[in-house]
């Protein structure tokens, strides 16, 4: 057994699932728009803006590297809450090498 194919890994292994043709987190942020939509009895609204979130991530994914999106939202969160700005170094402060 002395054959390569042996030790061999795919490149996209830990890729995510999709779940009809999306990756989770698209799928997600779209019937969470429906959900409030649904819950402020704007239910029209929300079937708009969860159809314009699955189909405009599939355009804005177009030549982006994976997890360009959860990095996306993790730094609007940071823009969003102060306090989590103060408690995380700015990317060019981070250094793992000594």
């Amino acid at each position: 057994m002395a054959n390569g194919d042996i030790h061999r890994i795919a490149r996209d292994l830990d890729k995510p699932i999709p779940i009809l043709f999306w990756d989770p987190v698209e799928f997600v942020i779209a019937v969470s728009m429906v959900g409030f939509g649904v819950l402020v009895n704007m239910w029209v609204i929300g079937m708009l803006a969860g159809a314009a979130v699955l189909v405009l991530s599939t355009k804005l994914k177009r030549g982006a590297k994976p997890g360009a999106v959860q990095h996306w939202l993790w730094s609007l969160g940071l823009q969003v809450d102060p306090a989590l700005k103060q408690r995380f170094l700015p990317s060019w402060k981070n250094d793992f090498f000594e």
